[in-house]
């Protein structure tokens, strides 16, 4: 039986504008794992580029990222009708009881950027 585990904490990005200077610094700091672009929008899914053991670690650890990106990077981050930290963890049959904290002072960082939190549970295979 496999045990329940958090896996990553992805950024999820979508605009209607152009965010490519946002996610060519990131690009420097964390993986890009897609970046999309059409005629109406353009989406990016980013994730640490460090192995971090909790949410609450790989949120501060993007918020940092993000909070040393240029003015210009900045403005484009202000453009995106989505910024959602999307927390993944593997779902499984042990142990009986699992969770993972986020603090009080990371929401308050996530809440000052005006970014979201979704979760997102994978099944066992």
């Amino acid at each position: 039986m496999s045990e329940i585990q958090f896996l990553n904490v992805d950024l999820e990005l979508e605009s209607k504008n152009d965010i490519s200077i946002l996610v060519g610094e990131l690009a420097k700091k964390a993986i890009i794992l897609n970046y999309d672009k059409d005629d109406y929008r353009q989406s990016a899914r980013i994730e640490s580029n460090t192995d971090i053991k909790t949410s609450d670690q790989a949120i501060n650890h993007l918020c940092e990222q993000l909070e040393s990106c240029s003015r210009n990077a900045l403005k484009q981050w202000l453009t995106c009708s989505k910024r959602t930290f999307d927390i993944g963890f593997n779902s499984g049959g042990k142990p009986k009881c699992f969770n993972q904290a986020i603090k009080s002072d990371t929401l308050l960082r996530i809440s000052a950027i005006d970014a979201g939190i979704e979760i997102t549970i994978y099944p066992v295979e």
